[in-house]
């Protein structure tokens, strides 16, 4: 059910309608202003360049968990290639039971 959520950031009120359960929207609400006060902590910068700043520091932070998950899928299907060249190999001595 698409809901009305309304938040200040940065100096300005946000207005938008979303599908996403509230939880969510908090969750990502926290992530921006734990990012808006890391940046902050260095120097006072205008709202238009700590708006830039953040969109730059969340893509970086996307790009960063988006390789580390390839990196885990390629890790598994590796692991998952062995485990079905280890089971071959078993399947072929008499005696052992190998049921799939």
């Amino acid at each position: 059910m698409e809901k009305e959520i309304e938040f200040e950031f940065l100096g300005q009120v946000f207005i938008f309608k979303s599908n996403a359960e509230e939880e969510e929207i908090k969750e990502v609400l926290k992530y921006l202003e734990k990012k808006k006060e890391e940046i902050e902590g260095f120097k006072k910068v205008p709202a238009f360049k700590l708006a830039v700043w953040l969109l730059l520091q969340v893509a970086y932070d996307y790009i960063k968990v988006k390789k580390e998950k390839e990196e885990i899928e390629q890790l598994l299907k590796e692991q998952v290639i062995k485990l079905d060249t280890f089971f071959e190999k078993e399947k072929n001595y008499p005696g052992v039971c190998v049921n799939r």
